[in-house]
């Protein structure tokens, strides 16, 4: 059987960049930027970059190291 879709090529080449990219990601669809946790690996979201700077800062000072 042969397979008629055509893939998107926007898709695939979005998919190939930001394959082993490991820092902040916004998502497009959902609106918000997302990462994780360098020290615990634990997901975060936020609804802006800047919100989201402040949301690692005070996870990983706080709450995942118990401070420094």
């Amino acid at each position: 059987m042969i397979n008629l879709e055509i893939p998107d090529p926007f898709v695939t080449f979005v998919a190939k960049k930001y394959a082993n990219y490991k820092g902040m990601q916004y998502d497009f669809f959902a609106r918000e930027w997302h990462t994780n946790c360098s020290c615990c690996k634990e997901e975060l979201f936020a609804p802006t970059k800047k919100t989201m700077t402040k949301i690692r800062l005070y996870h990983t000072r706080n709450e995942c190291l118990g401070g420094y």
